[in-house]
């Protein structure tokens, strides 16, 4: 995000600064090749036609904002508006363009076998802001690429050995905390400094939850949820072989429409997106709660993707009809809220839901975003039902 620069401090402003260092150190060697899956000569040319006219766009702005500064610094205070005026236009135009140039390098680097080394140093610079926008899968992916073009980067190892277990890849993180015991420590990748696990557990963890799916692929199909939203489609596996009852009372509510247009309500980047509480405008309760499935022996674990029952400040049989997708694993939930399905297509599409509300750090407590408008669930459909009636087991008032 380019920040207009307070126009009494000097020149040499966070703006011009990383723009300027932007194009010195990216856009200035020659490329390398790699022979990958060729896409089709027009895409090749439309991809690199795009990048550049992106890169001359960026390089205009800059050149604007540097002549602003000097007339700003040369003429009276008197319009002194006028400059900034004029500084805060030519922001939005380089803040713009910077944006093209993100998203055309990122194409040409994914799409063509030689997207060259300019556009990888680019791809390098602007992927280790991935995680703190919380597109864990586009950093793990783009990583991993950069790993193979770059084996001996250290930053970029140690950017994968942070981001790998954000991704569920409990086993590169595993060897790379074996290896980088220290710098995984201060990365805050684990062996009992995150989230009081350590490596082994959380390895042996997912082996249990990959037998699991290889189960699920071996038996009767399992229903799926084709979530609609805004952003895209989100698609769910229901595990209805672990937590019927949950399975149950979710397509039930499916059926009945409750969930079209309730929103996102609750959601903190690089952790959790709730839903199923409420629309844009107001609450909308089912008047009844479901018994726990998470005690049971065979009960799913939390890991980025999974999908759970949100049930009332940690009540017993509490949930009902809200649900918690985990952005990344959780397994501090485990044994603690029913996990009844998992993601199994898009991904990334979670990791653009708007974030609704922020960690204040040092209150340590969560605050609502004022200007955060939640991104809506436009409509749910079922497939692959099973042949039998999807009903909820209600919890029986005493």
């Amino acid at each position: 995000m380019l920040r207009l620069p307070n126009m009494n401090s000097r020149q040499s402003s966070w703006l011009i600064k990383t723009c300027l260092i932007f194009i010195a150190t990216a856009i200035s060697t020659v490329s390398t090749a790699q022979e990958l899956d060729k896409p089709s000569p027009q895409r090749i040319q439309e991809l690199r036609s795009e990048f550049d006219a992106a890169i001359l766009e960026l390089k205009d702005a800059i050149k604007a904002i540097k002549k602003t500064g000097h007339e700003f610094y040369e003429n009276k205070s008197t319009v002194a508006h006028e400059y900034r005026n004029k500084w805060k236009a030519e922001a939005t135009v380089a803040e713009d363009a910077y944006k093209r140039v993100r998203e055309a390098s990122f194409a040409l680097f994914f799409e063509t076998p030689n997207p060259g080394e300019e556009v990888n140093k680019i791809v390098s610079m602007m992927n280790q802001d991935l995680i703190a926008q919380g597109q864990l899968a586009k950093c793990y992916q783009t990583t991993k690429k950069l790993l193979k073009l770059y084996p001996e980067n250290k930053d970029l190892y140690n950017l994968m050995g942070r981001v790998s277990i954000l991704n569920n890849d409990f086993t590169f993180a595993q060897q790379y905390y074996q290896t980088n015991r220290e710098t995984a420590e201060q990365l805050g990748v684990p062996e009992g400094a995150l989230y009081g696990n350590s490596m082994d557990k959380l390895v042996s963890g997912f082996e249990r939850e990959l037998a699991f799916r290889a189960s699920d692929a071996e038996g009767e199909p399992l229903p799926k949820a084709i979530i609609k939203t805004n952003r895209g489609e989100i698609v769910i596996e229901l595990f209805e072989n672990q937590a019927p009852e949950t399975v149950g009372n979710f397509v039930s509510l499916v059926q009945t429409g409750i969930y079209d247009g309730m929103i996102f309500h609750h959601v903190l980047r690089n952790l959790i997106a709730d839903a199923g509480l409420m629309t844009m405008s107001r609450p909308q309760p089912i008047g009844y709660t479901i018994y726990d499935e998470h005690q049971k022996p065979n009960a799913r674990d939390h890991f980025r993707g999974s999908v759970a029952m949100v049930g009332k400040n940690n009540e017993p049989n509490s949930a009902g009809a809200e649900f918690r997708i985990m952005l990344v694993p959780g397994p501090n939930l485990d044994g603690k809220s029913t996990v009844f399905g998992r993601v199994i297509s898009d991904l990334s599409v979670l990791d653009n839901i708007q974030e609704t509300f922020q960690v204040n750090e040092e209150e340590d407590k969560e605050e609502f975003i004022k200007d955060a408008k939640p991104d809506v669930i436009e409509s749910i459909t079922i497939t692959n039902l099973r042949d039998h009636e999807y009903e909820p087991n209600r919890v029986k008032k005493k």
